[in-house]
């Protein structure tokens, strides 16, 4: 292994640039995260870390205290909007588990075997300049920063990538989705299940993140930036899945309202390159994708390693990010264009057109059984 990288600039302290962090001071390098936010912190809910995410953090050491703190998942099932199995697909046959597990619980694995002095909060990117084979990263505050690298890890919305490409904005794949945490546990409830209910124009699903939580997402066709209803977010949902699954309408109704996120759904068409020179781009600033397959973190974290091994294997940053993207882009543009593929489905709103659908879905279910093992046991 060759290494003469001296000093790393991250732009973004989320799950990929913390993993990415993580992995890179592991490996030896200088490394430091610049963040806008004053705490560091992951918001959201939960997510599913699939084999291939697991595989991550076994290689990063921290897999076993990620089972500490969430839950095993060994089957995932789809339902239709009533509680009818279409398809049960098992999902602890892999050689490492799957988990639920809440994103701010992740994102404090990652960060807490960092040193703290290598996460600068409050740092507000605006713009870099390449001069030879060094980077500088500009903020808003005034503070200039030198490196030999800069990877941009900020995002759907990247600055970086913004300045880097000169993009047109991500596109609105027509759904908005709802996501929310209650300690309120449905009786009979499965704690190894994922539940995912499908109706027209709408989906519905519910895991288990640890012992006391439960995480569920809702979505639903909607204009982009659709104003909350007057009723409230929690009262907009409990009429929306009034006559779902008896579950369903229960979870929203334990919630508080507080406790309910909602996000507009975007991605990108797949396309090269992410980077310049010594500069590029990791996670939803390089590829964002729809959550219909709950890649989103997973690929980040795959990234991250990725990243980490060109590195070392590479003196030159430039050679290693274009080693990087090369290594990368297939996969993920595969992940992206399924997921999207996946999310079309649940566009559906025509009642015939769902029950063929759901009827489909019964007959593929070995097809959709192998699709999720080859997605999903991928190792890097």
């Amino acid at each position: 292994m060759m290494q003469t990288t001296q000093k790393i600039i991250i732009i973004g302290g989320g799950i990929g640039g913390a993993a990415t962090a993580l992995a890179l001071h592991q490996a030896g390098f200088d490394v430091t995260v610049y963040e806008r936010t004053s705490e560091l912190r992951e918001v959201g809910a939960g997510i599913a870390l699939w084999a291939n995410a697991t595989h991550v953090l076994k290689n990063l050491g921290l897999l076993e205290d990620a089972i500490l703190v969430g839950n095993c998942i060994t089957n995932y099932q789809f339902n239709s909007q009533s509680g009818k199995e279409l398809v049960n697909v098992n999902v602890d046959k892999f050689d490492l588990p799957v988990l639920g597990i809440h994103r701010a619980d992740l994102h404090a694995l990652l960060w807490r075997n960092v040193p703290k002095e290598k996460f600068v909060l409050g740092q507000i990117f605006e713009q870099f300049q390449q001069t030879g084979d060094k980077i500088q990263a500009e903020f808003a505050s005034g503070l200039t920063v030198t490196g030999d690298a800069l990877i941009g890890a900020d995002g759907l919305k990247s600055r970086v990538r913004a300045l880097l490409l000169g993009d047109n904005p991500p596109i609105y794949r027509n759904f908005t989705t709802w996501r929310g945490l209650t300690d309120d546990i449905p009786r009979e409830y499965r704690s190894g299940y994922i539940r995912e209910f499908f109706g027209l124009g709408k989906a519905f699903g519910f895991m288990i993140l640890s012992k006391n939580r439960m995480y569920w997402y809702a979505a639903a066709k909607a204009p982009a930036a659709q104003p909350d209803s007057p009723l409230g977010r929690k009262r907009e949902l409990e009429v929306m899945f009034q006559d779902w699954f008896p579950a369903i309408p229960e979870l929203i109704a334990a919630t508080d309202e507080a406790n309910i996120l909602k996000t507009d759904l975007y991605d990108r068409i797949p396309s090269r390159p992410w980077g310049k020179q010594n500069i590029t781009l990791l996670g939803d600033a390089a590829h964002p994708m729809l959550p219909t397959l709950g890649q989103g973190a997973c690929m980040a974290l795959e990234d991250a390693i990725v990243l980490t091994k060109c590195l070392q294997a590479q003196s030159n940053p430039t050679s290693a990010f274009q080693e990087y993207e090369s290594q990368r882009f297939t996969r993920t543009k595969s992940i992206v264009e399924q997921s999207l593929r996946s999310g079309k489905m649940g566009e559906l709103e025509n009642r015939y057109a769902v029950a063929l659908r759901n009827t489909l879905m019964k007959l593929m279910g070995g097809a959709i059984n192998n699709s999720f093992h080859s997605i999903h046991a991928y190792r890097v």
